[in-house]
């Protein structure tokens, strides 16, 4: 049974109307479109539904279906795309539904985003922990995002530890795997500018200016040629921030993007780092 399906059968089941089940949720087309199979609503609007009908994703998605392993796989990229953005409210409620149907192929994707948020928690030992079961789920592939996604973390909490080698060591094997291109088939755009942005910090926390300067021109190349805003305030931070010393004309170009990004954006941390480093 499909999701619309399920939602059907138990709205009737409950004498709710289409109205009722939307109302403060969405609009009532929205129901109507989901129950004819013709869309999947937003996460945070399914999560809603999904409660107000008393029922968890893995009511949802339980059957086996093509269809059904689509939505599971819509559902799990949404979560990934709210942890990398820092919108942490409800995630990890949002993974307990869905934590049961997670299927053999999405593990590195699920352990990634629990590794993501131990480290945002400062708990890097866990965060370690699923890094280096990535590792395994992916057979260390480079050509797997999870896999460069795995060595940036890793390389992260070295920094944290001030371990500066090995960070450096898991750093290195991001930029060898992406000397050409971007081309890595399992990667959306929000995951690449987050790679490129992440990776662009780190390089600078290790004194290597010229990376950072490098694979953030790259990070805004990429995102201008797929239309993609995700990071471009802190891409051009990077590189007002990287050239300050050495062509004035350009800093102050990206120092200004950043700013105009960054209070477009509401990310009043950048705003912060922009006054104290920049000015």
């Amino acid at each position: 049974m499909f999701l619309g399906s399920v939602i059907y059968d138990k709205r009737r089941s409950l004498n709710l109307t289409q109205g009722s089940l939307a109302d403060g949720l969405c609009n009532q087309n929205t129901i109507s479109k989901m129950e004819k199979h013709n869309m999947t609503p937003q996460i945070d609007v399914l999560i809603k539904i999904c409660h107000r009908l008393d029922l968890s994703l893995n009511d949802v998605f339980s059957d086996f279906s093509s269809d059904s392993k689509q939505e599971q796989l819509f559902v799990l990229d949404s979560i990934e795309e709210d942890v990398l953005l820092n919108k942490l409210n409800e995630t990890e409620d949002k993974l307990s539904l869905i934590k049961s149907n997670i299927n053999n192929k999405d593990m590195a994707q699920y352990d990634f985003i629990i590794g993501v948020l131990e480290f945002q928690k400062n708990n890097f030992e866990k965060s370690s922990f699923n890094m280096d079961k990535i590792f395994q789920e992916t057979k260390s592939d480079n050509d797997n995002i999870y896999t460069l996604m795995a060595y940036l973390f890793k390389g992260m909490i070295y920094l944290q530890k001030n371990h500066l080698d090995m960070a450096s060591y898991y750093l290195k094997n991001i930029s060898e795997s992406l000397i050409e291109n971007f081309n890595i088939a399992n990667a959306s755009g929000v995951e690449i500018l987050f790679l490129c942005k992440s990776l662009g910090n780190s390089y600078f926390m290790i004194n290597e200016n010229d990376a950072a300067i490098k694979i953030a021109e790259r990070g805004i190349t990429f995102a201008k040629s797929k239309h993609l805003s995700y990071f471009l305030d802190e891409l051009a931070y990077l590189l007002a921030l990287g050239t300050r010393d050495t062509d004035t004309k350009k800093s102050t170009k990206y120092k200004n993007i950043a700013l105009a990004c960054s209070e477009l954006f509401d990310n009043k941390d950048l705003k912060n780092r922009i006054s104290a480093n920049l000015n």
